[in-house]
């Protein structure tokens, strides 16, 4: 694209040198170059025109971030920034990343971080998150820790410029970031679920999936049972699609009445405990709601034991959306979910 801003500034100093050296052309033909004032305006015009090569350098600085942020070259190729950023994301950030509704992105996160609270770090702290991996601490576990992405100097798949291209990613849904630093308004996440659609339909429809039922997927229902058994079972055993790297819970989110009787039966080969949490907060057990430890991590449900609840309306209650999500004490990244109606 052509800058006229700067093909002005460019005539304008064309017609001041070439103005110059007439002048100085002039005045030494006229005999009154020993008077000084051809040396005097070259100087002034070589003053003149060093600022506006230095404007000009800097627009240019300019535009090369501009285009190098949007990641599109003059072949109109992708090339990196924001678009190739996306493109990394959607290939590294699979696990419960981001769900899509309606064809718009949404509770987009990275690293365990969600975009809003990465946005409000520096460039610095959201580098070294992306380079060395760090999965945000307060965040219900990861699955699998070798799930996180990292950079080549930390053994993992991301090579450097890698890292830069996803932090334009990040940084294109702040608004404020990018007007800040003259950048274009350009967020990627609006463009994710075209690219997954046109490249991924098996990541789009996981993603629309995880939008409508959260990570444990649609619940199995089982409202006309009185008595349901949830199995643990071992990875890869019985066919289970586990999460842990461990043993899960099969199924991993069934829908129960309240009253319902509920059995939970060790089918793999250690110990486990079945522990209602706060929220999906797995620091905070919520024994008042069941825990088949009674609040200690000593107390397991040894290889085919088993451990029985009834639902109560306390359990209905306790969260907004009426799913209560547990997990293993020992094994925290072993999640489930109850989806209970009255």
């Amino acid at each position: 694209m052509v800058n006229f801003g700067q093909a002005a500034v460019g005539i304008i100093v064309m017609i001041i040198v070439v103005g110059g050296l007439l002048y100085i052309f002039f005045s030494r033909t006229n005999a009154v170059q020993k008077t000084g004032y051809g040396s005097l305006i070259m100087l002034a015009l070589v003053s003149l025109m060093i600022p506006v090569f230095w404007i000009m350098e800097s627009g240019n600085q300019a535009a090369a971030t501009r285009d190098q942020f949007e990641g599109q070259n003059q072949l109109g190729t992708y090339a990196g920034g924001v678009l190739q950023g996306m493109q990394l994301y959607a290939q590294y950030c699979t696990y419960n990343c981001y769900g899509i509704k309606n064809g718009k992105v949404v509770d987009a996160k990275y690293n365990g971080y969600t975009i809003d609270e990465l946005n409000q770090m520096t460039d610095t702290d959201i580098t070294r998150i992306i380079s060395a991996g760090i999965y945000n601490p307060k965040a219900p576990p990861l699955s699998n820790p070798n799930l996180v992405p990292k950079s080549d100097q930390y053994g993992g798949a991301l090579l450097q410029p890698y890292v830069t291209y996803i932090l334009d990613f990040i940084r294109s849904a702040d608004p404020a970031y990018l007007k800040q630093n003259g950048l274009p308004l350009k967020n990627g996440f609006d463009m994710l679920p075209a690219y997954l659609q046109a490249n991924d339909q098996a990541q789009y429809q996981a993603a629309v999936s995880y939008a409508s039922f959260g990570q444990f997927g649609q619940p199995v229902d089982m409202t006309k049972d009185q008595s349901v058994t949830i199995d643990i079972v071992d990875v890869g055993k019985n066919g289970a699609s586990c999460s842990s790297q461990v043993a899960c819970f099969t199924p991993i989110n069934v829908k129960v009445k309240v009253g319902t009787v509920i059995t939970w039966v060790n089918k793999s080969s250690v110990g486990h405990t079945v522990t209602a949490i706060t929220g999906t907060d797995t620091s905070k057990p919520a024994e008042q709601i069941f825990d088949s430890a009674h609040g200690s991590s000593s107390t397991l449900i040894p290889s085919g034991g088993k451990f029985t609840w009834t639902v109560t309306a306390a359990a209905y209650t306790f969260n907004s959306n009426h799913t209560v999500n547990y997990f293993c004490r020992i094994h925290p990244d072993m999640l489930g979910e109850l989806t209970i109606v009255q």
